[in-house]
């Protein structure tokens, strides 16, 4: 397998990504960026995630990358399924809405409250 294929799964670059790619990989590792660097937001959205996706090779790749911040000490957070009748997930978004929360956040812990009962 060439090296453009193990920078990018089985998806080949063209001559004008590659040179790109070569572009970005060398400023990433010999940028200077000292104490008194000033670092401002870009006035593109996502131009983070745009350099991102370059560096990486692909959306899918940068969202593998990223993802979400473990709720655990260490490693990952097991991530659980289920489903709901339609009116108490209506119930459920209503109440995160006036909490300002996310509806995981109340299921863990009316869980949490369940099982400290439970024991």
């Amino acid at each position: 397998m060439n090296e453009t294929k193990k920078r990018n799964g089985s998806k080949e670059f063209d001559a004008a990504q590659e040179a790109h790619y070569d572009q970005l990989a060398a400023w990433a590792e010999t940028a200077d960026i000292g104490p008194d660097a000033r670092i401002t937001k870009s006035a593109e959205p996502e131009a983070g995630r745009s350099l991102l996706e370059a560096a990486l090779g692909s959306p899918e790749a940068v969202r593998r990358a990223v993802g979400k911040p473990s709720l655990s000490s260490k490693g990952t957070s097991p991530s659980r399924s289920l489903r709901l009748p339609a009116d108490m997930d209506a119930q459920l978004v209503e109440r995160a809405e006036q909490e300002h929360r996310n509806p995981s956040a109340i299921i863990r812990d009316a869980l949490a409250q369940y099982l400290a009962k439970a024991s």
